[in-house]
């Protein structure tokens, strides 16, 4: 079974980092930012893979990248812009 080590966490690091940046270049001038894309991405990754990790799912990455699309598309959706700039 896969372990939580420095390695695997690097790779989670690492898809969501991908999550992160393949939604705002999806998204392009809706949404939220570059940098809290991927700190979000990271963050989720990190969170659904190694609870995946530690519950002895199989392919915890694949988990970790889908968390961090999940927790991306939830930032995403309910993020308010202001109006000033639609006229």
């Amino acid at each position: 079974m896969e372990e939580l080590n420095g390695t695997m966490i690097f790779w989670l690091i690492s898809a969501g980092m991908i999550a992160g940046a393949l939604t705002k270049v999806s998204i392009w001038k809706q949404g939220v930012e570059l940098v809290p894309n991927l700190i979000a991405g990271v963050i989720g990754a990190v969170v659904i893979g190694s609870a995946a990790i530690l519950i002895n799912m199989p392919g915890s990455l694949v988990f970790g990248f889908l968390g961090s699309i999940a927790v991306l598309f939830i930032l995403n959706v309910f993020y308010l812009q202001s109006d000033e700039g639609h006229a």
